[in-house]
């Protein structure tokens, strides 16, 4: 029988979770609740658990996709942020449910995770069960995105500081211009994403870029102090005590390629080695030589897939 996340109890739903994945990717009760019941877009009438005899047998998580996070991607879209299943009938039941309620509200496109509040960008590749489960439900492949990290105990910065650029970790008084700076720069996911991190956080979560005063770039930096992990932060119990997560990252579109990027991500870096953080994780990306220019190693690799719902 399938039950709604709201009567569940989410520590046997954790539990399930952690004996379904690999251990890189287990997860505690409260990273799981703050990434799904307590996240602004989580789907409740789409996400589902399966329970028999008081055993869970499989879950399905769905999140809603926020019109205007992406370009190109509007509400005919829905997220499965995860799924899990003790037998592949169960998997099968779950989807089968899912895509026809899905199709009754009139989306059109299934894409696997890539959610605000995600957990992976895609089906992590030492899942095979999962690749071939997707495959077989007819979801299609998109390249190829990674999870990269290290350690920063022995880390410098290579890079050299251009002249003009400032940084620093953003107080109250700088808000204001980080909003104009996305609205200039990144007005989608990344806006929606860092500014509901400040807004939780406090300001001093954001690793700034300025000149002349003005917000220029910016990265995203969570530690073991954070109390909305989010992004590469979800996996904080595979990354050892001292954790901590960069990213996203991003400069304005006239400093690019003059050095600034790479300057910003290694004194941002250095800002998380002075607060103590050993390993050290940069999620969902494709830019494996820029990140390993700092000694960033890929640890975990994904496969972006989404499915055609039709009509």
């Amino acid at each position: 029988m399938k039950h709604s996340f709201r009567t569940v109890d989410l520590d046997r739903v954790t539990e399930f979770w952690n004996g379904f994945y690999p251990e890189k990717y287990r997860i505690d009760s409260e990273i799981l609740r703050l990434n799904t019941v307590d996240c602004p877009s989580f789907d409740w009438g789409a996400s589902a658990v399966e329970i028999a005899d008081g055993e869970v047998l499989g879950f399905v998580i769905v999140k809603k996709s926020p019109s205007g996070l992406y370009a190109g991607v509007d509400q005919d879209t829905a997220h499965l942020s995860a799924i899990a299943f003790r037998e592949a009938e169960f998997g099968v039941d779950l989807m089968a449910d899912l895509k026809r309620l899905l199709r009754n509200r009139g989306a059109h496109r299934l894409v696997l995770g890539q959610d605000s509040g995600h957990f992976f960008p895609g089906c992590p590749v030492d899942c095979p069960v999962l690749i071939g489960f997707f495959t077989v439900e007819g979801f299609v492949d998109s390249g190829e995105a990674v999870d990269l990290e290290r350690d920063l105990q022995e880390y410098s910065n290579p890079f050299p500081v251009p002249a003009g650029d400032v940084h620093r970790r953003l107080t109250n008084q700088d808000v204001s211009g980080l909003a104009e700076f996305f609205d200039r720069e990144f007005p989608r996911r990344w806006k929606y994403d860092v500014m509901r991190k400040v807004e939780i956080e406090g300001p001093e979560c954001v690793f700034g870029l300025f000149r002349d005063g003005r917000v220029e770039g910016f990265a995203l930096l969570q530690d073991s102090a954070s109390r909305l992990p989010i992004g590469g932060a979800v996996w904080r119990n595979d990354l050892g005590e001292n954790w901590g997560s960069l990213g996203p990252i991003g400069i304005s579109e006239s400093l690019r390629g003059k050095g600034s990027g790479n300057a910003l991500l290694g004194q941002a870096l250095l800002d998380l080695k002075s607060r103590g953080v050993r390993r050290c994780i940069i999620d969902w990306t494709t830019l494996v030589d820029f990140y390993g220019g700092h000694g960033f190693e890929v640890t975990r690799r994904y496969r972006p897939m989404s499915l055609a719902l039709g009509s």
